[in-house]
């Protein structure tokens, strides 16, 4: 079985489980249900933790198989979107801080009381409506119309979780290991977010799909402490 296909069937069951929690999340959101607001906070904490707590071991590996919005884009922008290069200003460093930048102030408002969207009487409802609030946002304003234009995945380039996750991951232990390259960039090519296999970038999702395509089968997954 092809790392695609394990990927793939992966993929369908974070997406039925999120799809349910997400659903009772928003529904609090719109009848200021306080119980409803923690499941929020609780399922999008299970993902910043298990995401960014498996980062030093697998890098962006939840992003590749397990993030729901990621999962959301792959499954809806694949046969639609434009495919086209995804701009450079949006894997800058300069922007990907703006961004994390953004997000922390946002939250930080929410959390003095100061979102006038969000607010309750219980910091915990509160801080989980504003996270389910903010991904329905970031996913309709920007990372589906990006989706389209460019590569599905163009949101997670820069997303703020994704960003923190590559910069904990650099000493990770599961790397692609490349040899006998021809340089076809073929990998560079397929990436969600055109990363070269050769590169060893922190950002890499750990998706295997470059692992896949690749007609050498130059590419193989290692766990290393190099």
């Amino acid at each position: 079985m092809t790392f695609r296909i394990q990927r793939r069937n992966t993929q369908k069951v974070s997406l039925a489980v999120s799809s349910v929690i997400f659903a009772m999340a928003v529904y609090g959101i719109f009848t200021k249900n306080d119980n409803l607001f923690i499941i929020g906070l609780i399922f999008i904490g299970f993902i910043l933790s298990g995401g960014i707590l498996l980062s030093p071991i697998f890098g962006r590996f939840w992003c590749g198989w397990l993030c729901p919005r990621g999962v959301f884009l792959d499954f809806t922008m694949g046969s639609i979107s434009m495919n086209r290069k995804i701009p450079r200003i949006f894997r800058s460093k300069v922007f990907k801080n703006m961004m994390l930048v953004v997000m922390i102030l946002m939250l930080g408002m929410t959390l003095a009381g100061m979102n006038p969207v969000i607010r309750s009487a219980n910091p915990l409802a509160s801080l989980g409506g504003f996270l389910v609030l903010m991904c329905i946002i970031t996913t309709i304003a920007m990372a589906i119309p990006l989706g389209l234009l460019y590569k599905p995945r163009t949101w997670c380039s820069f997303c703020p979780v994704g960003y923190i996750q590559s910069i904990i991951s650099k000493k990770r232990l599961l790397k692609l290991k490349v040899e006998n390259c021809v340089d076809c960039r073929k990998c560079e090519r397929e990436c969600p977010i055109e990363l070269n296999a050769t590169q060893g970038s922190s950002d890499c999702f750990n998706c295997m799909q470059c692992v896949d395509i690749c007609n050498k089968k130059s590419i193989k997954p290692v766990i290393s402490l190099e």
